[in-house]
């Protein structure tokens, strides 16, 4: 019986990890996990305040958005250590996509565009994991990563800088809001300016010396009881101001077909980029923690938490790098973290939102800026280009496609411009002729190793990369070129296709092209140690019978033996076969 429970909790847990987690949790881990959860609590308060501003919603949504987003992720998300919740990133695409729908509705037909919109990226979420759709995650590369991160950075700092000027923002595009900050200097309010460089440098320092302390809810803190006790509103300072400490509301947002129609390229956009951006995070702490990621598993987290925050009159979720990192930093093990920062949140924005109805705006927009410039990458960018530069260029390409084109658009760039380069190198492969070397076992390059030596009249040469329609031209010339080359004639031309993992119908008939051109030449054209695909490919487009079962060898060893016995025979005429040609098995 015992048996048959812990089986069932298993498989129960493969589905639900948070239950998984729960029944190995180790009592040792809870001082980390609670510390680790009021630092997050303290962080989300502040974020999720000024992200529900970037969206247009009332603020406390952001606060109830973060609340059920982690508790969600942590019943079904697969990490450890990923939090959900209110972001930048998705805030302004959520934004972008609503500003224009919602007419003379008002502040109610916007929430209600957020939430559906939050249920809609719930629902792709979840067609994405029911397709095992995970397999995306396999392209998006490190220099994506990176180039996703500062773009989304840079975008971040750019929706905030006419909050630091005391200006009003009304473009939703990076360059959009440089050029108002940069046209209404001249309107700048001082005070306003120089409470949030205040703030900033205030943050950086704390960051720096108290590293433990919860920067963020300390300057929320300060320059409330500041602006109350200098009545700061007066001069000009925009504060907060009165926020609804109502309960959230359960149940489907009000909206008819035509919204969901109108934002499904939104929803679609959204939950690709909250996937590509959360498993790419996850996979970071996954591999510092030692734990698997299942990446199919992540699109049910994010379904999990879009949908209930979508139930509950939210706006669009994903997880966070910046609380991510600091759960991490804090020693954080488990998702307890996220189910205490979301029990803390939840009863302050219950009970003690009042509070904050004097909290300057600019502080909101300080505390996004500086998070964002912490997530800035500038020497992953220098160490990809020093050690590969076109992956540098890669990364870079993706910061400028998701600043100028979107987020999505950025990212889909780069995946399609990887992809590219992924060809153009596998349609120039590595290669090399092989020789022996004196005293070391096995055919070895011989542009790598001078003292490798081939054999008079035969040519072993290497393809390191699967045969197929972009590679196949390049291996025709090749096979022409150092057949031209050599002193000696060539008798045989050995392919060692110890590296050819596949071969597609391209490639096949380049071989039988091959195979002619070699034979109208009087050269042996001979395969030694082919894969099982390669050698199902062979026998399925007559290549096998073409070249002969005795010229397909095991090793490349047993081929140059099968030459050595055949070059003190007698040659047939040309373009035939040797007279004796020993069968090798």
């Amino acid at each position: 019986m015992k048996r048959t429970e812990a089986t069932a909790a298993q498989v129960l847990g493969r589905f639900l990890p948070g239950i998984e987690q729960a029944r190995t949790y180790e009592r040792r881990w809870l001082g980390s996990d609670i510390l680790a959860a009021l630092t997050v609590g303290a962080m989300l308060i502040p974020q999720g305040l000024a992200y529900a501003q970037i969206v247009g919603v009332r603020p406390v949504a952001g606060l109830y958005a973060g609340t059920f987003a982690m508790l969600a992720y942590a019943l079904v998300g697969p990490s450890r250590h990923l939090l959900l919740g209110p972001e930048a990133g998705s805030a302004i695409l959520t934004a972008t996509a609503l500003v224009p729908m919602v007419g003379d509705g008002g502040p109610a037909r916007l929430a209600s565009l957020a939430a559906l919109l939050a249920g809609m990226v719930g629902v792709v979420s979840l067609v994405g994991g029911l397709c095992k759709a995970g397999a995306l995650a396999d392209f998006l590369s490190r220099p994506i990563l990176v180039g996703y991160v500062n773009g989304a950075a840079l975008i971040i700092i750019g929706s905030q800088l006419a909050r630091m000027f005391g200006l009003e923002r009304r473009s939703n595009r990076f360059t959009g809001q440089l050029h108002e900050v940069a046209a209404n200097l001249g309107r700048t309010h001082v005070p306003t300016l120089l409470l949030g460089l205040g703030i900033v440098v205030a943050l950086v320092a704390m960051r720096r010396f108290l590293p433990r302390w919860p920067a963020p809810l300390v300057m929320v803190a300060l320059t409330t009881l500041v602006t109350w006790a200098f009545q700061l509103e007066h001069g000009g300072v925009k504060v907060v101001g009165p926020i609804s400490a109502s309960a959230p509301t359960f149940g489907l947002p009000s909206v008819d077909f035509e919204d969901v129609r109108t934002l499904l390229p939104a929803a679609f956009s959204l939950a690709l980029v909250n996937y590509a951006s959360s498993v790419l995070t996850g996979r970071v702490y996954a591999d510092r923690f030692g734990y698997r990621l299942d990446a199919h598993q992540e699109f049910f987290g994010q379904a999990a938490a879009n949908l209930l925050t979508g139930l509950t009159q939210g706006f669009p979720v994903t997880g966070s790098d910046s609380r991510t990192a600091v759960n991490a930093s804090m020693r954080g093990r488990t998702q307890l973290v996220g189910v205490g920062a979301a029990v803390g949140v939840l009863l302050f924005a219950l009970f003690l939102t009042p509070l904050l109805s004097k909290l300057p705006l600019v502080t909101l927009g300080a505390i996004v800026i500086v998070a964002a410039v912490y997530l800035l990458e500038v020497r992953p960018v220098v160490y990809l280009w020093r050690v590969r530069p076109v992956e540098a260029v890669l990364a870079v390409v993706t910061t400028l496609g998701v600043l100028f084109l979107g987020i999505l658009q950025g990212i889909l760039i780069a995946v399609v411009l990887a992809l590219v380069d992924l060809i153009r190198r596998a349609a120039h492969p590595h290669d090399a002729v092989l020789g022996e070397r004196e005293g070391v076992p096995g055919w070895h390059d011989v542009e790598g190793h001078a003292d490798a030596e081939t054999v008079p009249g035969l040519i072993v040469y290497r393809f390191d990369a699967p045969l197929f329609f972009a590679n196949a031209r390049f291996l025709r010339e090749q096979v022409r070129r150092l057949v031209a080359e050599p002193r000696h004639p060539v008798r045989w031309f050995v392919l060692d296709a110890s590296s050819v993992f596949d071969l597609d119908i391209t490639a096949a008939e380049s071989l039988v092209k091959v195979w002619h051109e070699l034979a109208e030449e009087g050269i042996v054209f001979a395969v030694a140690q082919a894969r099982a695909p390669m050698r199902r490919m062979l026998r399925r487009s007559g290549l096998q019978a073409l070249i002969g079962a005795r010229h397909l060898f095991p090793t490349v060893g047993a081929a140059v033996r099968a030459y050595l016995d055949t070059r003190e025979g007698a040659w047939a005429s040309r373009g035939g076969e040797p007279v004796h040609s020993p069968q090798v098995h």
